[in-house]
This record gives structure tokens, C-alpha cells and sequence, in this order.
């Protein structure tokens, strides 16, 4: 992960931190913030912390001139921010009975990191304590442990702000779990995995709906909707780019750059005119599909299909869900290429 310098920021801090408190604190916090690290595919952590003689992180950076100072864009820097937080309330109510500040701050960062960490799982929308999952009516509902443990890890993965690369990442990443779990080789589970991903789907789409807007103005969604498509849908795709960048020039390692684009799309850019948005999308992806040579044809369908994103005719997590799915990529294109066929028959016979 590239990490890009920013201003110096201010914790929330308290003037009467002492320094081996903060130390402890952090050290505490090390093996939470190596997996941190790792689940975001952090390369460098650029976290650097300041308090009087302590040092952290980067030798370079401002001095502050007092008080303790967090800098830098890792992921884990609001973590050790709202640790320290955390820290220092724990400290104003209880400090004046410990002996040991140091030894009983780690305690307590130990007991409370958890809590953070499901704080930002439910700002994410998603379940705050996945594991418990397994054994809900939905969980209960399921075929057998095997389907139950998908069902566990991807709702954890749902509550994950880690970016999730296509390329069906997330179906090997459980897969592996599984894999670990109950001591069967990967390709049983990658196979088994769009089944079971089914099931649960059809399983956790039943029942009472979760209301995910608010009581002025509530919109009622299915379980499945609320804790696992949708905070899915909110974790990023490093190696894509936004539908909304304007200047995203990429989706995926794959895409190269094509300056006649744009003259494709004129059809999607005109929608508002048309009466039949069906008939636009068929033509769309028809018009960057045929004439093509066979080994462009790929690329040329996943231009399509962002620009059918971009424009607002395709959803853009069906999109995103298409792009990296090779199966569903080679459905569409076998569909799309019958329609051509289907259209040179007619234009023969006429």
C-alpha cells in the first residue's frame, strides 16, 4: 500500500498522558496492528507518533512543541488514536487507585481493543460480533457446519474495511479459511463455494426485514442485504478504479486505455432519449463487442460494461460482481456474441 505524507494531526489527548503509559498502550496494540496491516495489504506503515522523549514510526517530521502527536495515513493511526482515547478516560476515572499505571493500561487496551475494532464494524453496517453468526436462526437454518462456516467468515469478511480485490478474492480468501477450519484442500471449497454462496444467500433473504434507513424515513432491506451485500459493497477494490472518479483511467491491471471510447458509448450518453433502455444496453454491448478480434473481445465487453455502470443502465455492483467473475464474464460474452449471430442471420436472409 502507498502511503502519501499529510499533516501533522493532534490525538485526542490528555496533557497529564504520562509517556510509559502511551508506551504500554502501544506496544499493546503491536500484533493488533500487524493484522491490521496485513488484511489491508499495508506495505508501509507511515504512523508516527510523538510524546515528549517517545518516537515512534518516521524519524523525519515537525517537532511538536508540546503534547502527544499522531502523523501520518496508515490505517491503524485511528486506531491507536481511539485507543489512547480510550486509554485516557480510563486513566481520569480510575488513575488515582492504580500503582501500576503502565501494567494495568495494558490490561485494559487488551480487554477494549475488541470493542474499538466491533465500533468500526458496526459504522460499517455490518455484524459486530461475526462469530456469533453460526448460531442465529439463519446459521441454525443452514445444511451443515461446513455451509455454517461460510456463512461465519463471510460475514466477517462484510465487517472488514481491508480493500477486496476482484478476480474472485473473495471466494479463495474463504475458501482458505474453510480449508484451515476443517482440514480439506482449497479447490474442494473453491469448487463448492458458488453453491454455498447460494444457499446462504436464499437462506438469509427469508424472513423479517431490516429497516437500514431510519424511522422518519426507513427502507426495508433483507438481513442478507443488510450485514453482508451491502458493507461488501462498501469495502474497496484496490485495483479498480471508481465508477465516479472522472479521472479513472482504470479497471483492473487488465484495462488498457481506449480513445475512442467515448464514441462507443454515444447511445448510453443519449439515454434520456430513448424509450427502451433494454434495447440501448443490447446495442451498447453489441457495437463494443462486434468487429472485434477474438483476443481483444474481453477487454473491449468490460469497456462496455463500465460505461453501462457509468451511465446508470447496469447496477454498479452487478458490474463490479460481472468484472470479476471469469464465468459470468464468458456468459455474457457467449450470450452477447448470439446476438450478433442472431443479427447477421436476419441481415442475410434480408
Amino acid at each position: 500500500m502507498k502511503t502519501i505524507s499529510s499533516p501533522v494531526r493532534p490525538c485526542r489527548r490528555s496533557p497529564e498522558l504520562p509517556t510509559d503509559v502511551v508506551r504500554a498502550a502501544v506496544d499493546e496494540l503491536r500484533e493488533t496492528r500487524e493484522r491490521l496491516h496485513a488484511s489491508h495489504r499495508v506495505a508501509r506503515c507511515d504512523l508516527r507518533l510523538v510524546l515528549r522523549e517517545l518516537r515512534y514510526g518516521p524519524a523525519t517530521g515537525p517537532e511538536p512543541a508540546s503534547g502527544l502527536v499522531l502523523s501520518g495515513d496508515c490505517v491503524c493511526r485511528d486506531l491507536v488514536a481511539d485507543v489512547l482515547h480510550v486509554v485516557m478516560i480510563f486513566l481520569t476515572e480510575h488513575g488515582a487507585t492504580i500503582t501500576n499505571p503502565p501494567g494495568a493500561v495494558r490490561v485494559h487496551v487488551r480487554k477494549r481493543v475488541h470493542d474499538v475494532l466491533r465500533s468500526y464494524r458496526c459504522a460499517r453496517g455490518a455484524q459486530a460480533k461475526p462469530k456469533q453468526v453460526r448460531g442465529n436462526r439463519y446459521g441454525l437454518a443452514l445444511p451443515d457446519e461446513e455451509h455454517r462456516a461460510v456463512f461465519g467468515h463471510l460475514v466477517d469478511e462484510a465487517g472488514y474495511s481491508a480493500p477486496l480485490p476482484s478476480g474472485g478474492y473473495l471466494v479463495r480468501r474463504i475458501a482458505e479459511r474453510c480449508a484451515a477450519e476443517f482440514g480439506k484442500p482449497v479447490p474442494y471449497y473453491v469448487e463448492r463455494m458458488p453453491a454455498m454462496l447460494a444457499t446462504i444467500q436464499c437462506v438469509c433473504s427469508t424472513g423479517a426485514r431490516v429497516n437500514v434507513g431510519t424511522r422518519a424515513a426507513p427502507e426495508y432491506v433483507t438481513w442478507y442485504d443488510a450485514y453482508i451485500e451491502r458493507p461488501l459493497g462498501r469495502r474497496p477494490d484496490g485495483s479498480v478504479a471508481s465508477l465516479s472518479d472522472d479521472e479513472a483511467s482504470k479497471w483492473g491491471s487488465d484495462c488498457v486505455a481506449d480513445p475512442s471510447a467515448q464514441a462507443a458509448f454515444a447511445a448510453v450518453e443519449l439515454r434520456d432519449a430513448s424509450s427502451d433502455p433494454d434495447a440501448v444496453v443490447v446495442d451498447t454491448v453489441v457495437t463494443g463487442f462486434a468487429g472485434v478480434p477474438p483476443d481483444d473481445r474481453e477487454t473491449s465487453l468490460r469497456s462496455a460494461l463500465r460505461g453501462l455502470a457509468e451511465n446508470g443502465f447496469l447496477p454498479q455492483q452487478r458490474a463490479e460482481s460481472l468484472l470479476s467473475d471469469p464465468q459470468g464474464m464468458d456468459d455474457v460474452m457467449s450470450r452477447v456474441q448470439a446476438v450478433i449471430e442472431a443479427r447477421q442471420g436476419k441481415v442475410n436472409r434480408g
